[in-house]
């Protein structure tokens, strides 16, 4: 979202009727934009998990009142405008601290009222709601502790949960514990061990199907005993590490495996740039918990760099010229992906390659999907995974890792095969319209734009060309040659004559 956009919501949103120009002298962004390569590398990471639980996508996020308000000298209204940013960016996940004052919920050691805070979260929602823009929410909300023991009077009109909802956010758009009982119910869900008992709805069912945006817990449990019926209890669907982290590193497919039958794992800390990418790598949903101020606010960004995008390499996907030959006339297409792995830190993340470059491709196991291998011979992106010949091997199909944790056994299985550094083909490619980064093969089409590739424009246009170029020479010869009435009037008149003495007048008797 550009700087107009953010002018504007805090022209409507925050100062109401105030003049403009005291808006605008204003320096509004703390971050800088978003690059075309992180909003096409998070659209991507969302269309590849479209079959993923929404239980295991790693959602980034940040504790808005340790990050913002713990030190109690910040702008509300700068506040806001982080919130905003942040969302724009890539954040996915927030906690956030109330408490009750002056008979309404108040966001801790602040001036902002949840329903405010609720007008910017539903403006975010509203904009984003597109196939190319919407995602998953998630509200951590944690009631102070001085207020527990306050929580029935506070089940007023103007307090209670969900007639704030109501009001400001909407129904239509949360997924709520009874959305989730009926999902379990008619096996609408989906389980790393297949029991429909705890088991989550697809993200792509999520976003598309049901038409939800946001999912709501309460992490205090001090709403428990209120009629909440569109917050889930924290202690009953997440599993929430403060500080430290209790889930231990899994070292084989098995372990990876039992690991993902954990749902909404998240760690909330103060993290560095050199520990959070290895938390997310885990599985681990990162709140991130660092003090900043009006002043220092962009300091997250190396942070959020290195975790929004899980999958691709820091700037990347980028967009390179291609379709025509490089200096050594060999053909070039920029516009698939490769999974590059370094064996010095056994890590890997992927980069846009050249798809007429031969590399070994990655493929996955059919039933077990934190077992992977990779092919026997270097191919190119076109010649590896062929309709009629696939150069995986049996039992397994030609892929790409879907979560982090995904990403884990596949570079596990190549620390323990001892692979020197190397890129492999996974199934993600741009080839059908550039930047718009889908699976499914070679002759997979984006969702997004219609497109039609050369070889078949020039297929459908020459038909229509040279019918056309004939017409045209028809025309033209007909302008040149005359009708021979126009030729000879008198020859032509004399003819008709004759023939006009042989006609007979009357009936023949």
């Amino acid at each position: 979202m550009n700087r107009l956009l953010l002018v504007a919501l805090a022209y409507i949103i925050i100062w109401g009727s105030r003049p403009c120009f005291c808006i605008q002298e204003m320096n509004m962004e703390d971050l800088p934009d978003v690059s075309y390569q992180v909003e096409y590398g998070i659209r991507s990471q969302r269309d590849l998990m479209i079959n993923v639980s929404i239980d295991q996508v790693p959602l980034v996020g940040v504790s808005l009142f340790d990050a913002f308000l713990k030190n109690g000298r910040n702008d509300d209204t700068r506040t806001l405008i982080s919130f905003m940013e942040l969302m724009q960016h890539g954040v996915q996940s927030f906690t956030v601290d109330l408490e009750s004052r002056r008979n309404q919920w108040m966001l801790k050691k602040s001036n902002i009222s949840f329903t405010k805070f609720l007008n910017v979260f539903q403006t975010y929602v509203n904009i984003s709601d597109n196939n190319l823009s919407a995602n998953m929410l998630v509200l951590l909300l944690r009631i102070s502790p001085s207020n527990a023991t306050n929580t029935t009077s506070l089940a007023t009109n103007e307090t209670n949960f969900t007639d704030i909802l109501d009001e400001n956010l909407g129904r239509q758009r949360i997924y709520t514990p009874d959305d989730l009982r009926y999902d379990r119910e008619y096996g609408r869900v989906y389980n790393t061990f297949n029991n429909d008992s705890v088991g989550w709805p697809a993200l792509g069912s999520f976003l598309y199907d049901k038409r939800r945006r946001v999912v709501l817990v309460e992490i205090s449990e001090s709403l428990i005993h209120q009629k909440t019926p569109y917050v889930f209890n924290g202690s009953s669907v997440l599993h929430l590490d403060e500080g430290n982290a209790t889930l231990g590193i899994p070292k084989t497919a098995n372990e990876i495996q039992n690991l993902s039958a954990i749902g909404w794992k998240f760690l909330e800390a103060s993290f560095t740039t050199t520990d959070i990418r290895q938390y997310v790598e885990i599985g681990y949903s990162p709140i991130i918990t660092n003090e900043y101020s009006t002043h220092n606010f962009g300091d997250i960004y190396p942070l959020l760099n290195l975790t929004i995008l899980w999958s691709w390499k820091p700037d990347q996907p980028i967009t390179i010229s291609s379709n025509k030959r490089n200096q050594n006339q060999q053909l070039t297409a920029y516009n698939c992906a490769a999974l590059h792995y370094t064996s010095a830190n056994f890590s890997a993340s992927w980069d846009v390659e050249n798809c007429y470059a031969r590399h070994k491709g990655l493929c996955k196991h059919r039933s077990q999907d934190y077992l992977w291998i990779i092919s026997k011979g270097h191919d190119t992106y076109f010649e590896f995974d062929q309709h009629s010949d696939s150069q995986c091997p049996d039992d397994y199909y030609f892929s790409l890792p879907k979560t982090p944790l995904e990403q884990l056994a596949v570079t596990q299985y190549l620390r323990n095969s001892s692979s020197e550094d190397a890129y492999f083909w996974i199934d993600m490619n741009s080839i059908a319209v550039n930047d718009c980064w889908v699976t499914g093969g070679p002759d997979a089409t984006c969702p997004y734009q219609r497109s039609v590739s050369k070889r078949n424009f020039v297929s459908m246009l020459t038909p229509v060309t040279v019918c056309s170029f004939v017409i045209l020479c028809m025309v033209f010869y007909l302008n040149l040659l005359h009708v021979p009435i126009h030729n000879n009037r008198k020859s032509w008149r004399r003819i008709v004559n004759e023939v006009s003495k042989w006609e007979v007048d009357g009936v023949p008797s």
